[in-house]
């Protein structure tokens, strides 16, 4: 299959190949649809609007297929790369990166080398937490190595999103956690490596005005070694799930 960003016209048949990913992608998106709103539909409604979907996401998808990625180039442009995050990434991780789910990071103002090995990371399936394999595996199966390098720019150049409020007893426990650690507990400071504002710096990622969910979610998954993160294994293993809310609702307070 050829992935998203290839050079189209340096292979025979690659519209069919180009309208294949994006049918993946739509089909991808579909079937994530359906099980989340399974159980909010009456049953006898399910096979119609799966069926208009079906249809208006497939029209999409040709429509994609003629006006997108008709260049012929080696390297995937930035703006196919606003393309696609307007078009597929914003689904899950709103316009520009600044997602506004609990479940969905944001990628706005994100670190160019960090999104760029974790898009890396799903595509060789070498991150396996659950959420990598039921989300991205497949979408970034779909992207070339240039088009990984174009989205990971994109989003790095966009605006950080504004902080949001939470409990001031919360975001004392939260910040004092990320500033010192628990040296005691063998606890390191968060800020050693992700900056005093926690603003991150090269494969370190930014964690101000994350989602606080989120940062919960992958602290459970790197302390179960559902992730891989050598660095943060020892790290987070003997942190309690009351800290790891703290430090969620302290970051996501973060500008």
């Amino acid at each position: 299959m050829q992935a998203i960003g290839d050079a189209p016209g340096k292979t025979p048949g690659s519209s069919n190949l180009c309208l294949e990913s994006i049918a993946a992608i739509l089909s991808f998106w579909l079937t994530n649809w359906t099980i989340h709103m399974r159980d909010k539909l009456p049953s006898i409604q399910k096979p119609f609007i799966r069926r208009l979907l079906l249809m208006l996401l497939g029209a999409a998808g040709i429509a994609l297929t003629a006006r997108s990625f008709a260049e012929d180039s080696d390297s995937a442009k930035p703006d196919d790369a606003a393309k696609i995050a307007a078009q597929v990434c914003s689904n899950c991780h709103g316009p520009g990166g600044a997602s506004t789910s609990p479940i969905f990071p944001v990628l706005a103002g994100q670190h160019q080398l960090y999104l760029a090995a974790q898009l890396h990371a799903f595509k060789d399936r070498t991150r396996s937490d659950p959420e990598a394999h039921n989300y991205m595996w497949t979408m970034a199966t779909l992207v070339s190595d240039s088009m990984i390098d174009a989205l990971a720019n994109y989003y790095a150049n966009q605006p950080t999103v504004a902080g949001q409020p939470g409990t001031v007893q919360e975001i004392a426990r939260g910040k004092a956690l990320y500033e010192k650690g628990i040296p005691e507990r063998g606890i390191m400071a968060c800020s050693n490596c992700h900056g005093s504002n926690a603003e991150g710096h090269w494969v370190f990622p930014r964690l101000a005005g994350q989602r606080a969910q989120y940062v919960f979610r992958q602290l459970q998954v790197i302390q179960g070694q559902l992730r891989k993160s050598p660095v943060m294994h020892g790290i987070v293993k003997d942190l309690k799930p009351n800290e790891m809310e703290d430090l969620g609702t302290f970051l996501q307070s973060l500008p």
